[in-house]
């Protein structure tokens, strides 16, 4: 899932939301896209609460309780 610009984002970056196959988790991927147009990580985290609860397609309620 990918939400560009991030809606909590400052600076306008994108927010991906995936699985990682490797370490079997879903995982936040945060990053800026340059004026070129090119992706540049700024940070990742396992996906919690509000995060996840997109990826596996259920409801929030309206609640970010993202730790």
């Amino acid at each position: 899932m990918q939400f560009e610009p991030d809606p909590k984002s400052r600076i306008g970056a994108a927010r991906f939301i995936g699985e990682s196959v490797s370490i079997g988790r879903v995982l936040v991927v945060i990053a800026y896209r340059d004026l070129d147009g090119d992706l540049h990580g700024v940070n990742a985290w396992p996906a919690t609460g509000h995060d996840l609860r997109i990826y596996q397609g259920g409801s929030d309620n309206g609640q970010d309780d993202r730790s």
